[in-house]
C-alpha cells in the first residue's frame, strides 16, 4: 500500500491511498491534476473521503466523480457526500477498514479517517498547530484534540495543508524546547528543498504542538485566538 500527497491549490495536499492500482482519495480540492495522475497511472477510484465542508477540500469532487463514479463519504455539511458519516462508522475500502472519528471544532461536522496507524485529519490538526475554530465551539475543538492526544504515539497524521514551517516559527516562541527548535530546523531544510513535511506523528505533536501540550481550556482558547491574530 502506498500513501501519496498530491499538492493542490496554493498549500493543500490531496492524500491518495493506493493498493494494486485502486485508490481512495481524501479531500480532493481540485480535479485536474488528480485526473491526469489517474490517467497516467491507470488508477481506479474506489472511494472519496471528505473531512469537512470547506471549498478547498471538496472543490474537485464533482469533476472527479463525473469521470470516475464512486461513493463519496463525508459529513452532511459537505453537501456532496453520498454516504453521510458523523463518527463511529467503519468504511471498507481497498481491503482495509477506515474508522470514522468525529473531530468537531474547525467546523461543526468535521471528521477524520483512521486506517490502521494512519490518520487522515483534514484541518483539525497540523504539524505544530490546530485548525482555526470557525465553528466558534472551542470546547469541541479542545475535546477533539484531547481524543487525538490519547492515541498511540506511533499514529501517523496526514494533515491537509503545508503549514508546518509557519506553525513552527510561532510555536518555538511558546514552547521554547529543544524538540520544537530541532523540528523547526528540519522542516526549514525540507521546505528549502521543496519537500513535503508530512506526515507527522501523535508522539511528535505531543512535543512540538502547543495545542497538544496545553491542558487548560482557558489557556487553549487564549492561545488559539492569539495565533489567529498573527
Amino acid at each position: 500500500m502506498n500513501i501519496m500527497p498530491l499538492p493542490a491549490l496554493s498549500d493543500n495536499y490531496i492524500w491518495i491511498i493506493e493498493k494494486e492500482k485502486r485508490i481512495v482519495v481524501v479531500d480532493p480540492s481540485e480535479a485536474d491534476l488528480l485526473l491526469q495522475l489517474m490517467a497516467t497511472k491507470g488508477y481506479v477510484l474506489e472511494a472519496v473521503l471528505l473531512t469537512h465542508k470547506h471549498p478547498d477540500h471538496i472543490g474537485g469532487v464533482n469533476d472527479l466523480i463525473a469521470a470516475h463514479p464512486a461513493p463519496i463519504y463525508g459529513p452532511e455539511e459537505t453537501g456532496v457526500a453520498t454516504e453521510i458519516v458523523k463518527g463511529g462508522e467503519h468504511i471498507e475500502a481497498l481491503g482495509e477498514t477506515f474508522d470514522v472519528i468525529a473531530t468537531a471544532g474547525h467546523t461543526e461536522g468535521h471528521v477524520a479517517y483512521k486506517m490502521k496507524d494512519h490518520l487522515f485529519i483534514g484541518d483539525t490538526l497540523f504539524l505544530s498547530s490546530c485548525g482555526r475554530v470557525f465553528s466558534g465551539d472551542y470546547e469541541a475543538m479542545f475535546e477533539s484534540l484531547a481524543a487525538l492526544k490519547a492515541m498511540d504515539d506511533e499514529v501517523k497524521v496526514y494533515s491537509a495543508h503545508e503549514y508546518s514551517l509557519s506553525n513552527l516559527e510561532q510555536s518555538v516562541n511558546y514552547l521554547k524546547n529543544d524538540a520544537t527548535k530541532n523540528e523547526l530546523e528540519r522542516v526549514r531544510r525540507l521546505r528549502e528543498e521543496g519537500v513535503v513535511t508530512l506526515p507527522t506523528t501523535i508522539g511528535k505533536e505531543k512535543q512540538v504542538n502547543p495545542f497538544l501540550v496545553i491542558d487548560d481550556f482557558d489557556e487553549f482558547v487564549r492561545y488559539r485566538k492569539e495565533r489567529d491574530r498573527s
